[in-house]
């Protein structure tokens, strides 16, 4: 959908079924106390699932002046200043790329049940814990996609996010991708949400889904874990196999580390 005003942070919303949460969503971001523009992606007739509909999302979203755009799950319900927050956020943190908020439990009254991610292979592992126990900003690994705050200046360098993992992992690879390339991640404490992890899915089992599932997760290890994206895309990875690259490695740290201890100081 196009943007009314260049002014207001897009907010980049899939939508997948269950109407009822994207209305509470949204009803959630016309509270909030900075403007903001929701760009809704309808899935329903064409899935192109989250990761497809995000960066039809952040397509549309390049064409505006806004600093900042908003990734958020149709299920995540912000509290009236998260956006505000993770905006201040960012004008104060320039090396930030990505702003998460904490994601509260729907459930279990002060608890978070995600504030910042661990292991992101293979379905991944996240900080959480008491609310009363999360008080200062801190950078983390990766964010989670429910809601992440993009900066603009960051996308046009780096781009969109891996169409190649359509369902999972496009979160935490993203934030990997930003790393590699200079721009942290952070999680600010004073911006909140609720999010009812899972909805969009729950009760609905799908194999089509669950096949694609698995494919993520087998493209995320090939490109971050086992090198296997590299020997299909390089001359000269076709010829390696990973008991070579392990003994090479092994053989250009112990030439660093040489190096290093010849160094003055």
């Amino acid at each position: 959908m196009p943007l009314r005003s260049e002014t207001k942070i897009p907010v980049i919303i899939p939508f997948y079924r269950h109407k009822e949460k994207l209305d509470r969503c949204l009803a959630h971001l016309a509270a909030q106390t900075r403007d903001v523009e929701p760009v809704v992606i309808d899935n329903n007739v064409e899935n192109r699932y989250f990761t497809g509909a995000v960066n039809l999302g952040l397509k549309t979203c390049l064409r505006s002046s806004s600093s900042y755009y908003v990734i958020l799950n149709q299920d995540m319900y912000l509290a009236p200043d998260a956006i505000e927050r993770l905006a201040d956020f960012l004008d104060a943190s320039p090396g930030c790329g990505i702003a998460s908020p904490l994601q509260l439990a729907v459930e279990t009254a002060g608890h978070v049940d995600f504030a910042g991610g661990l292991d992101a292979f293979p379905v991944g592992s996240y900080i959480s814990g008491p609310r009363a126990a999360f008080t200062e900003d801190r950078e983390v690994y990766w964010a989670g996609g429910a809601c992440m705050m993009l900066r603009a200046e960051m996308v046009r360098e780096i781009g969109l996010l891996d169409p190649n993992l359509r369902f999972l992992g496009s979160d935490s690879d993203y934030c990997f991708t930003a790393r590699v390339r200079g721009w942290a991640t952070w999680v600010v404490a004073r911006a909140t949400g609720q999010h009812e992890a899972g909805a969009s899915t729950a009760n609905q089992p799908d194999p089509v889904l669950e096949r694609v599932k698995t494919d993520d997760i087998l493209y995320f290890a090939g490109k971050w874990l086992t090198g296997d994206l590299y020997r299909r895309l390089a001359y000269e990875g076709s010829k390696l196999d990973p008991s070579h690259v392990a003994s090479l490695v092994e053989h250009f740290q112990g030439v660093r580390k040489l190096l290093t201890d010849r160094m003055p100081g």
